[in-house]
């Protein structure tokens, strides 16, 4: 499990990371500062990996961690998602064609969970 975790983050991190970085740069952001930026969000990934690592250790606290954790996921995806769904701007196609896409991750990841 912890293979698939860290093979699946680094496939999600390495195109996340390149997208934060250009959402920067056209933001007005210098280079040495987009760079920056980006090294301070590294450095919180790895403090949390730090204390998940210390605290994975007990029984209980990945009874809590990933309840948490994915719940934050979640909640940042559909923070991010729903309001350019609602957009007036798209289209219904791609709107649905997003809801699908959505419904489609969330199936895999239950499909995951009952074979693991």
């Amino acid at each position: 499990m912890g293979t698939i975790t860290a093979v699946t983050i680094f496939m999600h991190e390495i195109p996340h990371e390149i997208g934060d970085y250009a959402i920067l740069i056209q933001a007005g952001y210098k280079r040495s500062s987009a760079i920056g930026l980006q090294l301070v969000t590294a450095i919180g990934a790895l403090i949390g990996t730090a204390v998940g690592l210390y605290y994975g250790e007990l029984e209980h606290a990945t009874q809590l961690i990933l309840p948490v954790t994915a719940g934050g996921f979640i909640y940042i995806a559909t923070v991010s998602m729903i309001p350019e769904l609602l957009e007036k701007t798209s289209s219904t196609v791609q709107t649905l064609l997003e809801i699908v896409a959505m419904m489609a991750g969330l199936g895999m990841m239950y499909w995951i969970a009952l074979n693991e």
